[in-house]
């Protein structure tokens, strides 16, 4: 059994292979009759008229792999920039896997969009050749023609025919990181102008003709059932059209989202409800099992040495708690989709992080084969994780069906997304480090206790990756400590769960990060010092499937520090905190948070971060991944769900709070230098900031903050 990241690595892998398959074919727009596209493999179509169509096989969620993707191609091709299109595909035989999740859209494409391209570049030289009767050596590309000897120049549309009839090479040649063009230049996002001129289609903004609109009451707590009902007054609201039975809840058909809310209402007034197993679940109860399962047994994650001699041995032992709760996703568009049955098939709108796992599971709903689906990928207003799921696509399909055909959208209120969300788990962590004699870090341990993830995601199977994802961050510390043990001590909850930006690896080195630095301070050491001698001087070091390059690490961190001003003379009341990470061994960030605390409440005044994500594909847009990685991680740090008799406490933004823009910190982002292959940065800036922001309190307060979120009275 696989853990997510091999799964996300593994899907993508395999959907690479087919999609190099893909045979040349010709497929001209309406009106091209007498001259064929170009189309070499499913990414790319060269028109005649010398624009190119570049099909991107992830989903764009603000990421910016609708600019990022697209370079890679583009650069081995040496298109005009301006005459690209981009779009998005659909799942089916060309795109099996277009799972978008885990930081590894551009780190799991590079190389075959790299490749279809070069390989389109070796045609249009080919047809041309052929053309002037000289030999491809003599001819070469440059910004959408073909040049060749005596100033022959032919642009790629005039090609497009005869580049159609040559056969596919195999083993083109590559760029060398010296001749690009495109790639490490900063480049605006593609859909940018049509997002903020608002004529970008996100799933909300989907309309069809004679289109209704569903809501869906369910049972507040997650998994309970309908009792009684009462449709007459949901029914007697103005554009209300029929109240359905569906496997999540009762589902309001009307023809507006207001009719279908109001409509809602006024069932859930007349219904009882089979509250199933979960009704009695609530937060303290969680919290009492977990600090159980603090001491015990648990699944190892990572053992080196003899940490129990170590710590029997030691001169002195520090020990502590960190807690850090269940999460919601939150994201700006809540869930949506919209289905349309008819004749022999359907077709959906569903903005999914895993576009065929939506089509399959919403095709089995329909009673239909997955090829009779089409499903379409509209933009995402935000993803963190939560669109990975099918719930809510599955349940379009069921409302859909349940309506009897013509396209009806589920649209979810933020309400429905609070309570309903698949959301991430409580974790407990009780960490003990073993100082010797010499005043050195001698042994380490670290018991997570909290519901998995991982076996909520596949339907309750435990998978013998447990351990090491729920342990994500944990057991991957990179510092030299001679006895060490990391395990997992799984706590069961009734409540669906699913991965968030950053997944366990965010309250893992949360814990981590503080906990070294309280360390660091209870041996009157430099924090950064403390590090830094820890890292030492390793190259590459494995733990267990994962490695790092310690040194890549190690360069974040001083350029981090450096660029932040580590040991400066501050303000009075202001302090400097920082953290790193080694995100999953091919990431690496360093980030320094500057704080105070005015009139009583904490202040982020600055972050800067040095990042190693190997090639910067599009500087523009890293930046802009770590600016959003470091909000969304401070959100985490003043929000929380909560449960009571089975429900969440929260409801909503104003209870459960994101930050606001006059919240947001300077960001200072230093990239690395880099001709590595890219490695992704969607998560990697997310599970630092937080360590390096309690980390910054207790320097500028002296109160160490184990718990998140930061409320009254904390500090």
């Amino acid at each position: 059994m696989t853990s997510r990241r091999d799964f996300l690595k593994l899907t993508g892998a395999a959907g690479t292979g087919l999609m190099l398959g893909v045979y040349l074919e010709a497929k001209p727009r309406p009106g091209e009759t007498t001259r064929a596209a170009f189309r070499p493999n499913a990414f790319l179509t060269i028109r005649p008229d010398g624009t190119a169509q570049i099909t991107v096989p992830k989903v764009e969620m603000g990421q910016g792999v609708r600019t990022a993707l697209p370079l890679a191609l583009a650069e081995e091709l040496d298109l005009d920039w301006s005459k690209v299109e981009v779009i998005t595909g659909q799942p089916g035989p060309e795109f099996k896997a277009m799972n978008t999740g885990g930081s590894t859209s551009v780190s799991t494409t590079w190389d075959t969009l790299r490749r279809a391209g070069a390989t389109a570049r070796e045609m249009l030289k080919g047809a041309a050749a052929a053309q002037w009767k000289v030999s491809l050596g003599q001819c070469r590309t440059e910004k959408g023609f073909v040049l060749g000897p005596d100033g022959k120049r032919l642009a790629y549309g005039a090609l497009a025919e005869a580049a159609a009839k040559l056969p596919v090479p195999k083993d083109v040649p590559l760029k060398k990181p010296g001749e690009y063009r495109l790639l490490g230049k900063r480049t605006p996002r593609f859909d940018g102008p049509a997002i903020v001129t608002g004529k970008a289609v996100f799933g909300l903004d989907v309309r069809r003709p004679d289109q209704r609109f569903a809501a869906v009451l369910r049972c507040p707590v997650p998994g309970g059932q309908p009792k009684t009902w009462d449709d007459a007054k949901a029914k007697a609201v103005r554009g209300v059209k029929a109240v359905l039975k569906v496997p999540t809840g009762l589902a309001v058909v009307a023809d507006s989202t207001w009719a279908a809310f109001k409509g809602r209402e006024a069932l859930a007034a007349a219904a009882t409800w089979d509250e199933g197993t979960g009704r009695d679940f609530n937060s303290a109860t969680l919290e009492a099992k977990m600090r159980a399962a603090l001491t015990g047994p648990a699944d190892d994650a990572r053992r080196e040495g003899d940490p129990a001699k170590a710590l029997a041995a030691a001169a002195k032992v520090l020990e502590a708690e960190y807690s850090f709760p269940y999460q919601a996703h939150v994201t700006v568009e809540p869930m949506n989709a919209t289905a349309q049955v008819g004749g022999d098939g359907a077709e959906m709108w569903v903005g999914s992080q895993s576009a065929n796992r939506a089509q399959d599971r919403a095709a089995a709903a329909m009673g239909l084969k997955a090829e009779q689906l089409k499903l379409n990928v509209p933009l995402i207003g935000g993803g963190f994780g939560r669109r990975l799921g099918t719930d809510f696509s599955t349940e379009a399909a069921q409302v859909a069906k349940a309506a009897g055909g013509g396209p009806v959208q589920v649209v979810w209120d933020r309400e429905d997304d609070l309570r309903h969300d698949l959301h991430h788990p409580a974790t407990l962590h009780r960490l003990r480090a073993g100082i010797d004699g010499a005043g050195a870090l001698a042994a380490w341990t670290h018991r997570i206790a909290g519901p998995a993830v991982l076996r909520s995601w596949l339907g309750g199977q435990k998978a013998p990756s447990q351990a090491t994802t729920e342990a994500n961050g944990a057991y991957d510390i990179p510092y030299a400590i001679p006895a060490l043990a990391v395990d997992f001590s799984e706590v069961e909850a009734p409540t669906p769960l699913g991965w968030w930006r950053g997944i366990q690896i965010v309250p893992n080195v949360f814990a981590r990060e503080c906990f070294l630095d309280e360390v660091a301070h209870a041996l009157g050491k430099d924090p950064l010092r403390f590090r830094l001698d820890l890292l030492g001087d390793r190259g590459i070091v494995k733990f267990g499937r994962d490695a790092a390059d310690i040194r890549r690490l190690k360069k974040v961190l001083e350029v981090a520090a450096e660029k932040a001003g580590w040991g400066r003379k501050l303000p009075a009341g202001h302090g400097l905190g920082l953290a790193c990470h080694a995100y999953d061994g091919r990431t690496y960030a360093a980030e320094v948070a500057e704080v105070s605390l005015v009139k009583g409440r904490l202040k982020v005044h600055k972050v800067t971060c040095a990042v190693d994500c190997g090639l910067a594909v599009n500087p523009a847009g890293l930046e802009a991944q770590v600016e959003g990685g470091i909000a969304f991680g401070l959100s985490a740090l003043f929000s929380q769900i909560t449960w009571d008799k089975g429900r969440t406490v929260q409801t909503g933004y104003h209870d459960f709070p994101v930050l606001r823009l006059g919240d947001m910190p300077l960001v200072e982002t230093h990239v690395i230098p880099s001709v590595e292959a890219p490695s992704g940065m969607g998560e990697p800036p997310v599970p630092v900031v937080i360590p390096a922001v309690l980390n910054a309190v207790f320097a500028a307060t002296g109160k160490r903050i184990r718990k998140v979120p930061i409320e009254d009275g904390l500090i």
